[in-house]
């Protein structure tokens, strides 16, 4: 049914596990998540009669899941709880029966209903594996690894062993392909449905084929230095003969004539960061491939589409780029500003309550930002205070119009290595005390130790270093007593504890030795409840209402749900109103002090916080939540809710656009590509200069704080070359600096000539408007700015420039 309702399910790990759904191909994808407790998702199998029933079964590492209702909603099955569930396939009789295979850890079972399994065969030493009937068999395909080595803080997988065991369901016997192979580890494999053709790759780096059942087998490909962890035959492997492999450092091989050629296409797989050395781990052939020539690659950079079989190959942002961590109301009866940061869209801001929205990047360097807080003075300062994840503490004093480094708060140049920004907080008496507290690790975080926690002094701009329970110990949050509380304290959620200071930082007490603490929410009526509630990592809560003497868990009624977060109103010493956020069963609602909940909606919804209030919240009643997909508004206190941010902002970032030279390949924007890939290992030598074609002096990223995100790109290339901006939406706006050595540009627009825009300016002008278009269709588009070669006579170069795209979607 892909070809009709364009049905594709992800996961990721990047920031925390997630499971994800797309309904347009793969282009975009919301969160999916009802019924689901927090869980790495591994695997999917469809019914085979899904189109009438709907069926999916989920594996997991804590059990399996199965929904029958398109994956909107999931329900835990009650066998395998606790295990680690590493594939599901469907009988053959499972329309009649419901019966599936079920592979964990500890062997493959045969499930007949919810409750009934029968062990079929039982294992030991897996990491991972899958299950697939083909013809009258099931093949067991199984891989394992001891825990990884390191290099340079990166692990380095080693597959010691790997074999695929074959159960014959007619006679109920079991054999296997390794004794074929010299014993060989088995790293991958395929077959077809009638099982009829077989292809198995090795980790000695060679692919292997059967035409008659596994009986008889030909070497089809090898590759020395490198191996094919993931191989795959087309839906249509008979009629077609196409296999793909996808090999452990990265790159994407095809064959369409059953494997006596192959062809490398890996031209957009170029994206380079340091990781695992098993790149590939996921290839999948669209149903309709025949038709579509789509297929789906999963690679430790990330997800990617080609829908022309691999010739070129797309980055798809499965963590939607307009995830909002963060979004904040500001102050003032008559204020409708809000403000909220994003993931790889930067700062965007509104003055109707999110109805509009506006960029909001000029001057500041990243597009996630690891905090972001409004002054408690902001009514007076305008100031919002952003974190920077690479390059700090930024500050805005004129309501997110511009921004500049608060360049006092370098931690790099007290600790002398690079480091990361991670947490933010500032005094509620910041009007009066200038305090801000911030949280930073070294650049290589993985295999280092020390880690650094900060006071900034605005008034008298003095850095100092905390030490808030060792120079070990990680800070999940900061935390403060409401304003003109009448003895002042700053918490701190910690790896080893919830940590208080009466004293601005100096000195912390540790009030939960051994428990470490993920958030302290502070009651707004502290002063005379003595009320804190602390967040663990795996959701529980626990509370004390003595300032913190003594804990006792936290009994809120909610049936153990997964508690992601949990806030209070801002009038809670009169309402007594509490907000949780859950994972996957959405917004609840307590207003009886946590005694008894109602439920708000946005389930299925992951939001990194709780929701937040509008500064004339008392009258208007309007909330807002982040959520994966945007920033969710209710006007009506929490009754009924809305997606108000519908712009993506497409930023001079490496991952967010492509150039590609006059031949169509992929010219690689992170510098020193080649550099990092040998020293991890990871280039091919056969392969690699083609990968990653250069051309040199093309690409030159300058810095401006005049600009989006202080920085823009002028490209110089040959003519013909080009600029990509892939998108799914319905508007689009291109952003660009005008300067004296740049050219005339072309603009493409789905294949269509749009006109030309001369890039000349004798002086540099910012934040121009090269191309807009609305009005299209909600669909996949593309926008190309074309170098013509041309220019102005006044121009010195023919070069392109980008600043940033603004997508309406």
């Amino acid at each position: 049914m892909f070809a009709s309702d364009g049905l594709v399910f992800s996961s990721s790990t990047q920031f925390g596990a997630a499971h994800l759904r797309s309904s347009n191909y793969g282009e975009t994808f919301s969160e999916s998540h009802a019924g689901m407790h927090r869980t790495l998702v591994t695997g999917h199998t469809f019914s085979p009669y899904f189109d009438r029933d709907g069926t999916i079964f989920m594996a997991t590492q804590t059990g399996y899941y199965k929904s029958t209702d398109r994956g909107r909603s999931w329900k835990k099955q009650s066998l395998f709880a606790d295990e680690e569930v590493l594939s599901i396939c469907s009988a053959a009789d499972y329309s009649e029966t419901g019966t599936i295979y079920v592979l964990t850890k500890s062997g493959v079972q045969r499930v007949g209903d919810a409750t009934n399994a029968r062990t079929l065969k039982d294992f030991d030493k897996t990491t991972f594996g899958k299950l697939q009937i083909a013809g009258d068999r099931l093949f067991v395909h199984r891989v394992f690894y001891d825990t990884p080595k390191k290099k340079n803080g990166m692990e380095l997988v080693d597959y010691a062993a790997g074999t695929v065991d074959v159960l014959d369901l007619a006679t109920n016997t079991w054999s296997t392909l390794a004794g074929q192979f010299n014993s060989g580890v088995i790293a991958d494999f395929d077959a077809s449905t009638d099982g009829k053709n077989v292809v198995v790759s090795l980790k000695g780096g060679s692919i292997h084929l059967s035409n008659d059942r596994g009986q008889s087998w030909k070497e089809a490909f090898e590759r020395n230095g490198d191996f094919f962890c993931k191989v795959k035959l087309s839906p249509n492997y008979g009629e077609d003969q196409t296999i793909a492999c996808g090999s452990a450092k990265g790159y994407f091989f095809l064959s369409s004539d059953g494997g006596q050629k192959w062809e490398t296409r890996s031209n957009g797989l170029s994206r380079w960061v340091h990781h695992v050395n098993i790149l590939i781990n996921k290839i999948v052939f669209s149903p309709s491939y025949a038709s579509d020539k789509t297929i789906f690659l999963g690679k430790t950079t990330g997800f990617y589409k080609t829908t022309d079989s691999g010739k070129y190959w797309r980055h798809i942002n499965v963590w939607n780029t307009k995830w909002s961590y963060f979004v904040y109301a500001a102050p003032g009866t008559d204020s409708q500003d809000i403000f909220t940061a994003t993931y790889n869209s930067g700062i965007s801001r509104s003055s109707d309550h999110g109805d509009t929205w506006h960029s909001a990047n000029i001057g500041i360097t990243s597009a996630f930002a690891n905090g972001m807080l409004l002054s408690p003075n902001y009514e007076q300062d305008k100031s919002i205070f952003v974190l920077d994840i690479a390059t700090g503490l930024y500050r805005s004093s004129d309501g997110g119009r511009s921004w500049a480094n608060v360049k006092e708060t370098d931690t790099a140049k007290v600790v002398g290595k690079p480091v990361l920004y991670r947490k933010l907080g500032i005094s509620p008496e910041f009007k009066d005390d200038g305090l801000i507290y911030f949280f930073s690790v070294p650049r290589k975080i993985l295999g280092v130790t020390e880690k650094h926690s900060w006071k900034f002094n605005d008034k008298t701009k003095e850095l100092t270093l905390l030490s808030i329970g060792g120079d070990k110990n990680y800070i999940n949050g900061f935390s403060f007593t409401p304003k003109g509380t009448q003895q002042k304290k700053v918490f701190a959620a910690t790896a080893r504890g919830a940590f208080v200071s009466a004293d601005e930082g100096p000195s912390w007490k540790n009030l939960t030795p051994g428990r470490g603490a993920e958030k302290i929410i502070v009651s707004p009526n502290y002063e005379n409840d003595g009320l804190l509630y602390l967040m663990d990592k795996s959701g529980s809560l626990r509370v004390t209402s003595d300032f913190g003497a003594t804990f006792r868990p936290a009994d809120l009624n909610l049936d153990g749900k997964y508690i992601g977060n949990l806030t209070f109103s801002p009038d809670f010493a009169n309402d007594q109103t509490l907000y949780v956020n859950t994972f996957g069963e959405g917004v609840f609602r307590s207003q009886d002090a946590g005694k008894s909940w109602s439920n708000l909606g946005l389930k299925g919804k992951l939001l990194f916080s709780g929701p937040t209030f509008s500064s004339n919240y008392t009258d208007d009643k309007t909330l807002f939540a982040p959520a994966i997909d945007g920033v969710f508004r209710s006007t009506d206190d929490g009754a009924t809710w809305k997606n108000i941010l519908n712009r993506t902002e497409y930023l001079p970032k490496e991952p967010q656009l492509v150039l590609r030279d006059p031949t169509g390949h992929e010219v690689p924007l992170t510098f020193n590509v080649p550099v990092e890939m040998k020293r991890y290992n990871m280039y091919d030598e056969e392969v690699g200069s083609e990968i990653f074609r250069t051309i040199p002096g093309s690409v030159q990223k300058v810095k401006d704080p005049r600009a989006y995100l202080a920085s823009y790109y002028k490209f110089r290339m040959p003519q013909g070359s080009a600029v990509e901006i892939s998108f799914y939406g319905t508007a689009i706006e291109y952003k660009c600096v005008t300067s004296d050595d740049l050219g005339i540009v072309g603009i493409e627009l789905d294949g269509k000539p749009m006109g030309e825009f001369d890039l000349y300016s004798a002086q540099d002008r910012f934040d121009v408007t090269g191309f807009a278009k609305s009005d299209l269709k909600p669909d996949f588009h593309r926008l190309r700015i074309v170098a013509t070669g041309r220019k102005h006579t006044a121009s010195s170069d023919t070069a392109i420039s980008f600043n940033a795209a603004t997508v309406e979607n």
